[in-house]
């Protein structure tokens, strides 16, 4: 049986985000008496003040390493920051991006920021083909108004919107989604709905027996005293 007793996780993210992405495990940690802690290499100004609200909310720590998207490269600086979040916050548990994705994705600097963070620690990340299922629904709320809080981005979400076909869509399954004015609005509705369609998924369509969860992959051997389900 897994152990649930609070531990020392650490979140190491690309793009700030991923803290609130990561926030109900990292919150759940906390309520089972652990300690979570974020570590940002890339975020600006704006993000910064909503990840500050958005960690009271979730109630773990965060700090901001400062790097920059257009010019990271893989340096032994680079990889020495990552060594000394590591070695400062001594975690049991790291999370961070998933490996294969961040090849295909568009993000600036994801590829060589998986680089630096795989040479800085021992990996254990999202990924598109989970293993592991954190069940969130009793800090679900916590979750919302955390991501709330990231006002810049949903801002921008909201402002990919305009003029898009996509609007009309999201208006299908949102009420009152026509009637709201201003991007954070609109942003902030459209996240809401993207995340509990992905939250949802990999529990409430019977694939697993969770309702609200966070996919995880756990990529190191599993040691069990029998084989289980």
């Amino acid at each position: 049986m897994a152990n649930s007793r609070g531990q020392r996780m650490l979140l190491l993210g690309v793009y700030g985000m991923e803290m609130v992405e990561c926030g109900g495990a990292l919150r759940k940690n906390v309520e089972s008496g652990g300690v979570s802690h974020a570590s940002i290499l890339f975020a600006g100004e704006a993000m910064r003040k909503g990840l500050k609200r958005s960690a009271e909310i979730l109630d773990c720590s965060v700090e901001f390493l400062g790097m920059d998207t257009g010019e990271i490269s893989g340096t032994r600086a680079e990889k020495l920051e990552i060594v000394r979040v590591i070695r400062a916050f001594r975690p049991d548990i790291i999370i961070t991006q998933d490996p294969e994705h961040c090849v295909s994705d568009l993000d600036p600097g994801r590829r060589p920021a998986m680089t630096i963070l795989l040479e800085g620690m021992a990996l254990a990340g999202r990924d598109e083909h989970p293993n592991c299922l954190v069940d969130i629904s009793g800090v679900w709320a916590e979750k919302c108004a955390a991501m709330d809080a990231l006002e810049s981005q949903l801002e921008f979400i909201g402002l990919l919107m305009e003029g898009s076909s996509r609007k009309a869509q999201y208006g299908m399954l949102i009420p009152g989604f026509d009637q709201l004015t201003g991007n954070l609005e609109i942003g902030t509705a459209a996240k809401r709905l993207m995340d509990q369609a992905y939250h949802l998924y990999q529990g409430s369509t019977g694939h697993n027996d969770v309702f609200l969860s966070e996919s995880y992959r756990k990529d190191s051997m599993f040691i069990l005293d029998n084989l289980v389900k």
